[in-house]
């Protein structure tokens, strides 16, 4: 029985184990990647139903709505074409090839938050729909308040400008 049993494991394991190995090291990456990718994609989600519903001369506290700890932001307003951020496969971000087009017309910001400067999140957003206006260089908590303003290049996306009184 105990020489059956051992004629039954296969003469060279490492065939069977390096597959599985790489199989349990794929599917952790992609796992933490999916994670980060789709928590992306609902800050950006929640920002574009938060802002259109605040009123014209209501106050966005960016601290308020991020939900997390960090002592400095950059706004950077149009994102280059050939910038390289977190990549998303698989349309865990944006929609397959809407990140580049958006890119290329001007229309994607970024919001990059840090802790002690290290980044803790990155967040993407077209600029069409969520504009960030006068945020030139790093912000605190504390200075990051913006007004909400109607844009005047499209009446459809909101304007945040920042309140330089702060």
């Amino acid at each position: 029985m105990i020489k059956d049993a051992l004629s039954a494991i296969p003469s060279r394991p490492v065939l069977y184990i390096a597959p599985v190995i790489v199989i349990v090291v794929l599917l952790l990456y992609y796992r933490d990647l999916y994670i980060k990718c789709s928590d992306i994609r609902q800050h950006r989600e929640s920002l574009n139903e938060l802002i259109p519903t605040l009123d014209a001369s209501a106050q966005f506290r960016l601290a308020e709505f991020t939900g997390f700890r960090w002592d400095k932001v950059r706004i950077i307003a149009k994102l280059e074409p050939d910038v390289r951020t977190v990549e998303c496969p698989f349309g865990w971000n944006w929609v397959s090839g809407q990140r580049e087009s958006l890119a290329n017309a001007g229309l994607l910001s970024a919001l990059i938050f840090a802790q002690q400067g290290t980044i803790v999140k990155y967040l993407e957003v077209r600029n069409d729909e969520v504009a960030f206006r006068g945020a030139d260089s790093s912000l605190t908590p504390q200075t990051a308040v913006f007004s909400v303003a109607t844009n005047s290049d499209s009446g459809s996306a909101v304007a945040l400008i920042l309140n330089k009184k702060n």
